[in-house]
């Protein structure tokens, strides 16, 4: 079992009991969750918190996780545009994998989500990010 120790993760999952075993896994595993139903509220909490890395459905209703991928992207550096962000989708067709990749994704993951999968990219992405930065 991965240890994420020390990683603060922004999950962006509408479905409750997905979000909630998300976050108690993530969790459970050292992380500091915090966990939006919304890229709405997403974006409130990102104003107070800056993630190591964010964990994303794509299907949410009124903006999906392509809207959230293109709006954190479009930000600046210093302001979170750079933040890893991996998708978690039902959604299995390599043309899905392909366009979430596009949208801004670092990792595409289908659901259900292996926790061990999900931790494994999680220090991945957030480790390519820091080689970058260096």
């Amino acid at each position: 079992m991965e240890s994420l120790r020390s990683l603060v993760i922004l999950i962006v999952e509408d479905d409750d009991d997905a979000r909630e075993l998300m976050q108690a896994v993530l969790e459970q595993r050292g992380a500091t969750v915090a966990a939006a139903a919304s890229v709405a509220r997403a974006f409130e909490l990102l104003g107070g918190t800056a993630p190591d890395v964010i964990v994303s459905d794509i299907a949410m209703p009124d903006e999906d996780g392509f809207a959230l991928a293109r709006r954190l992207r479009a930000l600046p550096a210093d302001g979170g545009g750079l933040t890893p962000i991996i998708a978690v989708s039902a959604y299995a067709a390599s043309s899905d994998r392909a366009r979430a990749l596009a949208a801004g994704f670092d990792r595409y993951l289908h659901k259900p989500v292996d926790f061990d999968e999900l931790s494994a990219s999680i220090k991945s992405v957030v480790s390519q990010r820091a080689q970058r930065s260096a």
